[in-house]
Formats: C-alpha cells, sequence, structure tokens
C-alpha cells in the first residue's frame, strides 16, 4: 500500500508540475487586435499596422520582452479569444463592465472619440444624444463605446448592428439607418478610402470621447508586467512617442489603406 501510494504521489507531481509551470511562466505575449479598425489597427493580409501596435510593440520592446502578434479574424472572435485565454493581450479598446470580466486595463494610450455620421444631404440638428431618439440608428458588430452612452443606447435608442463599419456605411446610404455611431478616426479614414467623405459627414459635437487602453488579459501568466508596461506607456507620452505614432498612423493608412476581410 505504501509503495502504491508512493507512485501514485510521484504521478500526480509527474502530471501537475508542467501545469504548474506553464500557469506561472509568460514565455512570449501573444497580442491581437482589431483587424479592421484605422488608423489605430488594421490587418493588410500580411501584417497588422497602426498606431495601437507601433505603440504596444515598442514599449514591449523596450522593456526586452518577447511577443508576437497574431491575426485571429473578425473582432468578435478576438474578444473571444481574450476571454478564453488563448491570447494575452488586445490592443487596444474601450474599458467597459462586459470586458473588464476578462481584461485588466493598462493606462491610457490613445483617446478615440467617437460620432454620429449622417447622409450628408439629410443632416440633422444634433445637440445631446436625445436627438437620437426616434431614429434609425446602426452600428458595427462588437462596437461598444463606454459609459454612460453604451446604457442609453441600449434602453433607448432603435439600434440595429452591421456586420461592419463598412456595411453600416452601405446600409446608411441604403436608408436603412438614419444615423451610425462609431469611432471617429477610423471612420474618416473608411469615408476618404471609400471615396464617400462628401456623402456621409460626422455631426458634432461627439458622443463620447473615451480613451483606448491595451487589455491584459486577466488569467495569463503575461499581467505581470502590467505595472512596467505602464511605465513604458508613460515615458512614450511624455517624449511624444504616442502623437507621433498617431501621424505616422495616419500616412500609414493612406498608403496602405487596405483591410483584409475574412
Amino acid at each position: 500500500m505504501y509503495r502504491w501510494f508512493l507512485g501514485l504521489l510521484a504521478w500526480i507531481m509527474l502530471v501537475a508540475t508542467p501545469v504548474a509551470l506553464a500557469e506561472g511562466s509568460c514565455t512570449r505575449v501573444l497580442i491581437s487586435a482589431d483587424p479592421a479598425y484605422p488608423p489605430l489597427h488594421w490587418y493588410d493580409g500580411k501584417q497588422f499596422r497602426g498606431a495601437s501596435m507601433e505603440l504596444t510593440t515598442k514599449a514591449l520592446t523596450n522593456l526586452g520582452i518577447p511577443f508576437e502578434v497574431r491575426y485571429l479574424g473578425p473582432w468578435k472572435r478576438v474578444l473571444a479569444a481574450a476571454e478564453h485565454g488563448t491570447v494575452d493581450m488586445v490592443t487596444t479598446l474601450k474599458d467597459t463592465p462586459e470586458r473588464r470580466l476578462f481584461l485588466t486595463y493598462s493606462t491610457p494610450v490613445l483617446s478615440n472619440p467617437v460620432a454620429v455620421f449622417v447622409r450628408a444631404e439629410e443632416a440633422f440638428p444634433f445637440n445631446t444624444k436625445e436627438d437620437l431618439i426616434g431614429r434609425r440608428g446602426g452600428i458595427a458588430r462588437g462596437n461598444r463605446f463606454g459609459q454612460p452612452f453604451d446604457q442609453f443606447m441600449d434602453e433607448q435608442l432603435q439600434i440595429e448592428t452591421a456586420q461592419d463599419m463598412e456595411t453600416s456605411f452601405r446600409m446608411l446610404l441604403g436608408r436603412r439607418f438614419d444615423y451610425v455611431v462609431t469611432g471617429y478616426y477610423p471612420a474618416l479614414s473608411e469615408l476618404q478610402t471609400s471615396h464617400l467623405d462628401s456623402k456621409i459627414i460626422a455631426l458634432h459635437p461627439f458622443v463620447i470621447e473615451t480613451p483606448n487602453a491595451v487589455g491584459f488579459v486577466s488569467k495569463s501568466p503575461c499581467i505581470k508586467y502590467l505595472k512596467v508596461f505602464n511605465d513604458e506607456i508613460e515615458k512614450m507620452r511624455k517624449n511624444g512617442d504616442i502623437e507621433r505614432a498617431l501621424r505616422n498612423a495616419n500616412l500609414e493608412w493612406r498608403q496602405y489603406p487596405v483591410v483584409n476581410k475574412p
């Protein structure tokens, strides 16, 4: 019996030890992002580009932390991967209660205002979010914009979900929607690339202007790098790297205005 017990104990240690080591180690940070959100981040069919990717990978490089950037497909699939712990980091996104269930956020990296877009010839008076009540709105699948607007949208607005931003704008031009709510900078990039910037315009003021941050997957062992990552982002903010990354991303988008469609 004693020998049997020792054998069983040895087997348990043999099986359990690699798991424990794996759970506590972070040999590299696996990163992904929304593949269609220029100029903050987009996938051109070969690699990710954009301001958030430039800043995130630069911070990790400066810290000497190995990483891998991986394309996973549509935005909802990226979020699902983060929720299930098959990636370590998502860059960059808005902080919402739903995402806080599986993400821990870095210090804010980029500011991403959210705007209401309408057909240029049918712009309507817009001063507050209440002016959207009673009109048909559209958003891209997986989009959340931050509180308090998300709660207002869910409870007060008539919103339909489109496959992506490009589809939502086509539905707007087809009069399926009266307006589209989406990120201001990515929308401008999409409209300029598709030559629709004379047909679709943004209303002002912005609906909401919230910071975007890098999401560390909470159950990933790589979350141990959160503090040093935050320190590096603050250094980059002070020396102007963040502003330069945004300028570079806008120029890069004009050179590579292609989003890979899964």
